[in-house]
């Protein structure tokens, strides 16, 4: 997976953080109505129908017999080991299933715990199938790129983001700053001080480098050596 170089990591650094800085709009972006999980989980276009958020969090969830909740889909771990054969991703499904009857359950001692994980394994799962690798300690030793998800509710996403140190050879600065889009929207944005939507629930998963995809947009990124 491509790494950015130091120097490159500290040119598209700022120690002011703002809304965020467009991509060189000279630059014609090939995926404009990409969204959001497009660009941060594959570089740009999104992955094909089965390996991306919207049909994997479709797969967790089902409506209960009386069409009136949303509850946890018993076929879901062997629907991601039959269609994937990737082991990671299937142990992923495995915390989901795990957790899901406590986490239904906001009685049950745990309730939280087992939310926070289903959230981060449902995101692992997404970033494991859209190609990145998840950093030692299943994504939680840190590293200069991560993944952020933003959602209302544990079972749901919302927005998704890419990560970037900001602080490398300049401890004063923000520590991340966040490249993103907006909904197929908005152009990608660099040098975002906050996650975009204002979403309470955040996961935070680090990998160990980037897409060639991501590199493609950010060397179009001001400040790019």
């Amino acid at each position: 997976m491509p790494q950015l170089t130091d120097a490159q990591l500290q040119g598209l650094a700022s120690d002011d953080l703002g809304a965020g800085t467009e991509l060189d709009q000279a630059w014609p972006d090939p995926h404009p109505d990409a969204p959001c999980w497009g660009f941060a989980l594959f570089g740009g276009p999104g992955g094909h129908a089965d390996n991306t958020p919207p049909s994997i969090y479709d797969q967790a969830w089902v409506y209960d017999a009386e069409e009136e909740e949303i509850a946890y889909n018993p076929g879901f771990v062997a629907w991601v080991r039959d269609t994937f054969a990737n082991p990671a991703a299937t142990a992923q499904a495995q915390v989901v299933a795990d957790n899901a009857a406590t986490a239904a359950d906001d009685n049950a001692p745990g309730n939280d715990a087992a939310r926070q994980a289903i959230t981060g394994a449902l995101a692992r799962l997404c970033m494991i199938l859209g190609g990145l690798t998840l950093s030692a300690n299943n994504g939680t030793a840190p590293t200069s790129y991560s993944i952020v998800m933003a959602s209302d509710l544990y079972r749901t996403w919302e927005h998704w983001a890419l990560g970037l140190a900001n602080n490398v050879g300049a401890p004063g600065n923000p520590p991340v700053q966040y490249v993103q889009r907006d909904a197929g929207v908005n152009p990608v944005n660099t040098r975002s001080a906050e996650v975009w939507g204002d979403h309470p629930i955040l996961t935070t998963v680090y990998i160990t480098g980037l897409l060639d995809g991501h590199v493609e947009y950010l060397r179009h990124a001001v400040g790019w050596p």
